[in-house]
């Protein structure tokens, strides 16, 4: 005899993307997601890890493209679902600012926030009287494809020329408009190799204030006592 269907894949729940504003449906994890995403993380493959989280993410949270994106929308959304998945709280590790003894801190995923104070997702920056760049918050599938985030062998060099490539959109001149996806890499490079520091900043700044998870804990120490202070940024804090 069939054992009984159950209908655990409709979506319950609503939730607001942070930069969107949209309300989308969301069902809780699975057993079977939720043995996937441990099987991923417990393999500290960064790239296996985003996979396995957009797979499992696009299940629970149909009829949205994660694919397109921004990463800390993502990472907003998977807080929400795990969430309901299993438990509404998480438990992170803290060293003490005055003993260093190491706390066990647990915060409540309701409370954890995008900040989206610097948000802009229509930024143009001119790096000259006739050249401009567009730049873009990346998505988890523009991360996954950056092959320099996962290599062992890349240097601090080849890290910072990815992550400038990932946040740029197109580069504008009083004709044109040209996609830096459709470019080749060698074309690329030899753009951003002739910037100048100041000219690069502008593009550097854009990626580090970009929005994320954030949200900032109080506690007392168990050893000494000490109330400390700490914000916790970006969602590999929170997990």
């Amino acid at each position: 005899m069939p054992l009984p269907q159950l209908d655990n894949t409709i979506p319950k729940y609503y939730m607001t993307i942070p930069t969107t504003k949209e309300e989308v449906k969301f069902r809780p994890f699975l057993v079977g997601e939720q043995k996937t995403l441990l099987v991923a993380f417990e393999s500290k493959d960064e790239r296996q890890i985003l996979t396995s989280m957009l797979d499992c993410l696009s299940n629970c949270v149909p009829n949205v493209n994660l694919k397109t994106l921004s990463t800390f929308d993502v990472d907003y959304m998977f807080t929400k679902v795990r969430a309901k998945s299993v438990g509404e709280t998480t438990n992170v590790v803290h060293s003490c600012r005055e003993c260093t003894t190491e706390n066990k801190i647990t915060l409540n995923l309701d409370d954890i926030k995008v900040d989206t104070s610097g948000f802009n997702d229509k930024t143009i920056v001119d790096i000259s009287n006739d050249i401009s760049i567009e730049l873009q918050y990346p998505s988890y599938m523009d991360v996954i494809k950056n092959e320099s985030f996962y290599d062992d062998k890349a240097n601090q060099a080849d890290v910072l020329m990815s992550s400038i490539k990932t946040v740029m959109k197109s580069v504008r001149t009083q004709d044109e408009n040209i996609l830096i996806k459709d470019e080749p890499k060698e074309e690329v490079d030899k753009f951003i190799n002739s910037l100048t520091n100041a000219q690069l900043e502008k593009i550097t700044s854009f990626a580090q204030n970009a929005p994320a998870l954030t949200h900032t804990h109080t506690y007392e120490c168990v050893k000494c006592k000490t109330e400390n202070e700490v914000t916790f940024r970006g969602l590999q804090d929170f997990f």
